[in-house]
């Protein structure tokens, strides 16, 4: 017998004891060990609820905050309006109605009242027409009041639309605010409860449990059964959306400990079972202990490769037609650039998964690596969003997504074809040193909805436009008085920039943005990408 193991003799003689006394207070206390498993069973039920509510919620006020910009391009057309609010609706399934109420006479044309509401009909079409009048005086109701007053956006109490769809709804109201600090319209999403309230009421983790729905006020959205009252010692979760609603899910204790007696007597069972066992166990310990020590040792030089291969993917030879910066706000980031250049075609991609840290990271080094494949095959951009949309919805019970831009240049011809899935537009910067954002359609960000109908667009540039692709980190870079860099900076400087190279065009943004900081910390990941069109595609080192 080896000394190491002899030694362990008296270690299993204690051992085994203890574990007689720990089996023994098990076995008297397993009614509150269910509880608390109970507890923890529904604690994750209720999380997971909450995660879709706020996912939901995520997406609808991302759609809504990204067509801002549209909006103000188009103040001088009311008729435009109808255009914005039918994509919303059109592109976004949960969205069921959208409308942008104006300020009393906006449009001198079109009288004291102007509202370009578009909804989808029970045909599933979408319908347009001119909500406001003397039989609709919006600008008294809570949607556009509330909003209007506090300059903020928020979310209506949940309401039953009779006479409409028939189902319980709730509306996200965004204020529009001009340039000289007043509001001038609201912009609305309307969301349908039906598919959320029927979900949380199918939540039965035990056969008489039951889930209840509260919006902030206190509204039901989903109610407690009939005889709810009458149940006595019952376990209660609640948890609380980024919307003020509150779910609470309530479990019988009777349910909870149904198995408590079957638990006791196999708990005596494996005691028995588990002192025989017990010698070979400690036997084998310092065997199993040298195992994993090896296993943890494995296990940290594989997370050290992961976060060199996380670098080199972004430290590579990049052709004189592109600059391109990654700086993240903390020690990983959940922003991504990648390219693929081929035949005088650049194909290129930027994104921005959501949230922060290690999770983001490696979201977004997935959508990264769809974008990647789908590249190296030749795929148009739509279909390319398509794959990773697919891939990121897959298990994504964090409900988490990326916004994404991408694009496929022909560097010669200047066509470019491009899907925009929620991220913020890509500047031009023609060689005249005019500079505007590039319009396009707000398909959903990828992970939010699986099936998603991706769109693509097409545009053509001369030869010396720049195109600067870009995360919200540039624009939202804020200074300790928390004024953001903003849009209009951003195309101040292109213009003022639009004869450097791409690689000086980042560099220079990179220290425009660090001197408009002066020193505050920096809150998002900085990310950015500048595409020359007609340049060589020959790759250097960068």
């Amino acid at each position: 017998m080896k000394p190491a193991k002899r030694a362990n003799i008296p270690v299993v003689v204690v051992t085994a004891a203890l574990f007689v006394a720990i089996a023994s207070f098990v076995a008297l206390s397993t009614s509150k060990m269910m509880e608390r498993e109970a507890r923890s069973t529904v604690e994750n039920v209720v999380k997971a609820t909450v995660g879709r509510i706020d996912g939901l919620m995520a997406a609808v006020e991302s759609a809504v905050k990204n067509s801002t910009w549209i909006v103000e391009e188009h103040l001088d057309s009311p008729e435009y309006m109808f255009k914005i609010t039918g994509e919303l609706v059109q592109n976004n399934p949960f969205i069921v109605g959208s409308t942008i109420a104006f300020e009393p006479n906006f449009f001198p044309a079109k009288g004291y009242y102007y509202s370009a509401f578009s909804y989808r009909d029970g045909n599933g079409r979408v319908q347009r027409i001119q909500q406001g009048g003397e039989d609709f005086k919006y600008h008294g109701m809570d949607w556009y009041r509330v909003p209007k007053e506090a300059k903020t956006p928020s979310w209506c109490e949940p309401y039953f639309d009779k006479g409409g769809a028939e189902v319980m709804m709730s509306t996200y109201s965004l204020p529009l605010v001009g340039k000289d600090g007043k509001v001038y319209a609201v912009l609305t999403a309307d969301v349908s409860l039906e598919e959320l309230t029927r979900q949380v009421a199918a939540i039965k983790p035990y056969p008489d449990s039951y889930a209840v729905l509260l919006s902030q006020k206190g509204m039901p959205l989903v109610a407690a059964p009939e005889g709810a009252s009458a149940l006595t010692d019952t376990v209660k979760i609640l948890g609380k959306a980024g919307n003020g609603w509150t779910m609470e899910l309530i479990c019988p204790l009777a349910n909870i400990l149904q198995g408590s007696r079957t638990l006791v007597n196999r708990i005596v069972l494996f005691s028995v079972m588990g002192l025989g066992l017990i010698f070979f166990v400690s036997w084998s310990f310092s065997t199993r202990l040298q195992r994993v020590t090896a296993a943890n040792e494995r296990l940290g030089n594989e997370l050290s490769i992961a976060r060199t291969i996380q670098s080199s993917v972004l430290n590579r030879r990049i052709p004189p037609c592109l600059g391109a910066v990654l700086r993240p706000a903390r020690e990983v980031g959940g922003d991504f650039y990648d390219f693929i250049e081929k035949d005088g075609v650049l194909y290129f991609a930027i994104g921005d998964a959501s949230g922060k840290g290690i999770p983001a990271a490696l979201f977004a080094f997935l959508a990264g690596a769809g974008f990647h494949l789908s590249a190296d095959l030749g795929l148009p951009p739509s279909e390319a969003v398509s794959r990773i949309n697919a891939l990121l919805c897959k298990d994504n019970d964090a409900s988490m997504f990326v916004t994404l831009f991408v694009g496929r240049l022909e560097l010669a011809t200047g066509k470019l074809e491009y899907c925009n899935a929620g991220h913020p537009p890509i500047v031009v910067v023609r060689p005249d040193g005019s500079s505007e954002f590039l319009a396009a359609k707000r398909n959903l960000a990828a992970g939010a909805l699986e099936g998603f109908r991706y769109v693509q667009e097409t545009a053509t540039f001369a030869p010396g436009t720049r195109l600067i692709v870009y995360t919200d980190g540039v624009t939202e870079a804020e200074r300790n008085d928390h004024a953001q860099y903003g849009n209009g900076r951003l195309l101040a400087f292109a213009s003022a920039h639009a004869k450097e190279s791409p690689a000086d065009l980042i560099g220079s943004l990179v220290e425009e943005i660090d001197g408009f900081a002066a020193g505050a910390e920096q809150s998002d990941d900085i990310t950015a990408l500048a595409v020359l069109v007609g340049g060589e595609a020959k790759t250097e080192e960068a």
